[in-house]
């Protein structure tokens, strides 16, 4: 990264560790893309969540989304909707948008001894739906950090918005950046700007990291399914299923390709 002023403010947030606090500082949040808050969550809340979410794993009656390095999702399970209601998730966001604070969805991300592989460096805005200001909160279910494959995010790399299409970040690029695998304890928040850059290295100790991400917006966003936090002043819904807007894109040409191609070498 070219050094100027900003990096050099960048790197003095990290080596005091800035970005880590009981208290959101959105100054620096906005500033890094990313924002480490301690003990948000009570123990009895947390556990609550892990139960249920490693019970219903082990009953089957959720699995890891397919193609998918580490989603669960969960959003049929009606216990996880009470996250929304959770005055502790309400006490963190509603500085947030105005007070006014939304969300599309919520999953797990997990790696354990069965699901151990990396996830390579990207930024989620590309897979999402609406506009930019979004965040992700990954509430830690479980000890974080690098050896089990924590979050691990570039500083400030939000900063360039929207990289124009979804995918992996090229090494060439990334190996110029700072880089950095916050260790969080169960209970603790990564909140995350959606256009970060971030991945996560294997999980070496084959020991559980689960996040329950709850992605947050503005209440007045058109995909707004709950409100968390305020109201929704803007009564705009999306009239059509968000997965089948294109008739023709990038992907849907990939795939194409790609099921040619297996026609040809059967």
């Amino acid at each position: 990264m070219i050094k100027n002023k900003f990096t050099t403010q960048v790197s003095q947030d990290l080596k005091n560790e800035n970005f880590i606090g009981f208290k959101i500082n959105h100054k620096i949040l906005n500033r890094l893309g990313f924002f480490v808050l301690k003990k948000a969550f009570k123990k009895k809340t947390i556990d609550q969540y892990k139960f249920k979410f490693i019970n219903n794993q082990r009953k089957q009656i959720i699995k890891k989304t397919k193609n998918h390095l580490v989603e669960v999702k969960i959003d049929k399970l009606s216990f996880f909707k009470k996250i929304y209601k959770d005055p502790q998730l309400k006490k963190i966001v509603k500085n947030f948008y105005n007070g006014n604070v939304g969300s599309d969805f919520f999953r797990i991300v997990k790696k354990d001894i069965n699901n151990t592989k990396p996830v390579f460096c990207h930024q989620d805005t590309g897979y999402q739906f609406g506009s930019f200001n979004r965040y992700s909160l990954f509430i830690s279910l479980t000890k974080s950090y690098n050896l089990n494959g924590g979050m691990t995010v570039y500083p400030s790399t939000h900063k360039f918005g929207y990289l124009g299409d979804a995918g992996e970040i090229s090494k060439k690029i990334t190996k110029n950046f700072i880089k950095i695998c916050p260790s969080l304890e169960s209970g603790d928040v990564l909140i995350m700007h959606s256009s970060l850059w971030h991945e996560s290295e294997k999980n070496y100790k084959k020991i559980d990291r689960i996040y329950l991400e709850v992605h947050i917006q503005d209440a007045d966003e058109p995909s707004t399914n709950f409100v968390i936090s305020g109201k929704r002043n803007d009564v705009i819904k999306i009239p059509f299923d968000k997965n089948k807007v294109f008739s023709n894109s990038r992907v849907q040409r990939i795939v194409k390709l790609k099921n040619k191609i297996k026609k040809i070498n059967i």
